[in-house]
């Protein structure tokens, strides 16, 4: 059985809503079979970035070698810039070295998490299920708070905006199936 969910969401100043702040924060709980991935002790991360990348992961991999995270954790502990990108994803997260990196390999119908202690198995559907329970908890938090305003700098609004174009492509793809 898999569980991925946020325990906890805000804004990074600590007030109820903060137009300025691009990024939502929180914390996770990620386990298979009780077996404990991700836990709220690891500290708050980018649940907005993390949702990117987790969208991401229901494609493609993510290994220290062949990363979705644009070098950073699946769960970060920052993300708070989006830039376009020219490499394989059209936008990437300027972060920090923190957060709770967790590898995610396909095999065939199934998928492997490891946070460094051994792979858990679950299948590709439930991974997929968990993946949009998670960003439609992401989107849900947005939008209880009031509009983001536009970043002052072109190319970070631009990032901006390819975030949330991937970010929807990628649900709208993975509802399909």
């Amino acid at each position: 059985m898999l569980e991925l969910r946020i325990l906890e969401s805000g804004w990074i100043s600590g007030e109820a809503d903060d137009a300025d702040d691009p990024c939502a924060h929180g914390t996770v709980m990620l386990a298979v079979d009780g077996h404990a991935l991700v836990i709220p002790a690891d500290g708050s991360f980018t649940l907005s970035a993390a949702g990117l990348y987790l969208l991401r992961t229901l494609q493609h991999d993510h290994a220290p070698a062949d990363h979705v995270s644009d070098g950073n954790a699946l769960f970060p502990c920052c993300g708070y810039i989006a830039l376009p990108s020219s490499g394989v994803f059209p936008v990437f997260c300027i972060g920090c070295p923190g957060g709770r990196d967790v590898t995610v390999t396909h095999q065939g119908d199934e998928v492997l998490l490891d946070a460094g202690d051994g792979p858990r198995r679950v299948s590709l559907l439930e991974w997929r299920k968990a993946v949009l329970a998670f960003v439609g908890a992401v989107e849900d938090f947005y939008a209880r708070c009031s509009p983001k305003h536009r970043a002052a700098d072109p190319e970070e609004a631009r990032g901006w905006a390819l975030f949330w174009a991937e970010w929807q492509q990628r649900r709208q793809a993975a509802q399909a199936l």
